[in-house]
């Protein structure tokens, strides 16, 4: 009896199982994605990431202009004061050389000091009239 029931219910699965396999089955992307119009998590991960790659992009020009201007900044205000020290050099030369004219030697070398100290900051031209006068009080 027992091998009557177990053949009775291998051939009603067997029957089931035939006109199962009758029917028509749905499309493996709908039952994956129903509602094809509804973006997937991937979807929006992708658009979350491209979004995010848009903003670093743009902060990263946005600190690029920054450092650009920072930089042309800086440049501008070094040669605002090379130029100080270009004038202020000059004029130290000067005085330096009416000092001498006047034989106000001590006063001539306390400025032949300060602008030896400044020299190697000053243009080439600038730099050797600083070195004539020191070979001048060198001589003397």
């Amino acid at each position: 009896m027992k091998r009557q029931i177990l053949s009775a219910v291998i051939v009603s699965c067997a029957a089931i199982g035939l006109v199962a396999c009758g029917q028509e089955q749905a499309p493996v992307e709908e039952v994956a994605a129903p509602g094809a119009e509804e973006p997937t998590l991937l979807d929006r991960a992708v658009e979350t990431a491209k979004d995010a790659s848009d903003r670093v992009g743009a902060a990263a020009t946005a600190a690029k202009d920054t450092a650009t201007e920072a930089a042309t900044s800086a440049m501008e205000q070094t040669e605002v004061v090379r130029a100080r020290a270009e004038t202020q050099a000059k004029e130290m030369i000067e005085q330096v050389k009416s000092f001498l004219a006047e034989d106000k030697e001590e006063m001539a070398r306390e400025l032949m000091d300060k602008l030896s100290a400044m020299k190697d900051s000053l243009s080439e031209t600038l730099r050797a009239e600083i070195e004539r006068l020191e070979a001048m009080f060198a001589d003397a």
